[in-house]
């Protein structure tokens, strides 16, 4: 699909609202014009129509969609302005402006190699829009996604994950728990992802997450031998970061 060279400023009108754990909530936002033209894993920058909230980046959660809506998560961080506003503020109805689309969190689809998500909170987003267009595609390689949470209430969208899981048997949706007790597997990625696999070599992999949750998911990608070129990371601060820094969210 081809991408316009310049990233183009569009207004969307909220037309749903969900709190989907108990900090993050999904936004879903309709074209008010012009759509969007993104790739899955891309993000878009986001404000008000009349630039009131800081402008901040958010990665986009669903695959593209014929009529150009948009999916958002997210998260309430305290004392963030645009997070707040977006979180508690903006009802349907609503106007906001997006901009992009950004970033290189992109899959190669003709690759053929299998590929290996990790995600932590709204680090979801971007792996959510990818396992998306597998599925669309009929995942013709292998694809796991593998979603790390404190809580079973921190988990999103487990049962459509489930369900793809069902549907196509080269999706494989694994979760888990860094902060509850529950069914196996618990613990941090970087400790239970050597449990499950043993060799990396010859996947791709999807990385996203607060830093510290990408950090450790790059070292164990590595020891376990990850190529130089096949790993992709977006990191979410809970600051805004320098211009030209890849992020998303607030």
């Amino acid at each position: 699909m081809p991408l316009a060279a310049v990233p183009e400023e569009l207004l969307h009108a909220v037309v749903a609202r969900e709190r989907v754990t108990p900090v993050i909530t999904e936004l879903t936002l309709e074209p008010l014009g012009a759509t969007l033209e993104y790739l899955p894993g891309q993000y878009v920058l986001v404000c008000d129509e009349d630039y009131r909230v800081p402008v901040r980046s958010y990665s986009l959660a669903s695959a593209p969609e014929p009529g150009g809506r948009l999916t958002l998560l997210v998260t309430r961080v305290e004392g963030g302005a645009t997070s707040v506003w977006l979180a508690d503020e903006v009802s349907t109805g609503d106007r906001v402006l997006v901009s992009g689309p950004y970033g290189t969190f992109v899959a190669n689809t003709e690759a053929g190699r299998p590929v290996l998500c990790l995600a932590g909170g709204s680090g979801l987003a971007p792996v959510r829009a990818l396992a998306q267009d597998a599925v669309r595609r009929g995942v013709p390689d292998p694809f796991t996604v593998f979603f790390s949470g404190r809580t079973e209430q921190d988990l999103i969208d487990q049962e459509t994950f489930r369900d793809w899981g069902r549907e196509h048997p080269r999706f494989r949706y694994l979760r888990t728990l860094t902060g509850a007790a529950g069914p196996a597997p618990l613990g941090r990625v970087g400790t239970v992802l050597p449990e499950l696999v043993d060799d990396l070599s010859e996947h791709e992999i999807f990385i996203a997450g607060a830093p510290g949750f990408v950090a450790a998911g790059v070292r164990v990608a590595r020891d376990l031998g990850c190529r130089p070129g096949r790993l992709h990371t977006e990191e979410f601060y809970a600051e805004p970061q320098p211009w030209g820094t890849e992020m998303s969210g607030e």
